[in-house]
């Protein structure tokens, strides 16, 4: 059985770039695979190689400013993640692009997806998520477990 990494990412203090924290707050209380593993990592998932280095499988929950309405799910290769935004680089998500990379030299980097939401606001200090990003929680948990349960549909990216 593959080993499955959910890496839920992102910062819970500025509105809805706590997506990752809060789909992490209902993973962690369902009853998943014992080949799943769920961990919220903040904006610091690049500090963790260890844990990535030989998964079979990788899931990174974030949020992602594309040209889309926000509340839009998205599903990403690690080719296709936006690192600049405005001009301005997410160093959060290019130092993740850049560990994953780093490891695949190694030949051991799990196969991986980015898996969230288009942000509506990224500006305001709270904990609390815009109502329509915390309402694509259950359609972006239900996408999460269709992966999980047939990660031989995903695209090879590792």
């Amino acid at each position: 059985m593959e080993s499955i990494l959910i890496l839920c990412t992102g910062y819970p203090y500025t509105c809805d770039t706590g997506f990752g924290y809060h789909v992490a707050i209902v993973l962690e209380e369902m009853d998943l695979p014992e080949n799943v593993e769920c961990m919220e990592v903040g904006e610091s998932a690049s500090e963790f190689p260890h844990l990535i280095d030989g998964m079979d499988k990788m899931i990174v929950v974030d949020v992602f400013q594309i040209n889309a309405e926000p509340g839009t799910i998205v599903s990403l290769s690690p080719e296709d993640v936006p690192v600049t935004v405005n001009g301005v680089t997410d160093v959060a998500k290019f130092h993740l692009i850049e560990t994953l990379e780093q490891i695949r030299m190694s030949g051991k980097c799990p196969d991986t997806l980015f898996i969230g939401v288009v942000p509506k606001d990224v500006h305001t200090l709270s904990m609390q998520l815009s109502p329509e990003i915390e309402s694509k929680i259950p359609e972006v948990i239900e996408l999460i477990m269709e992966k999980i349960n047939a990660p031989h549909l995903w695209c090879g990216s590792g």
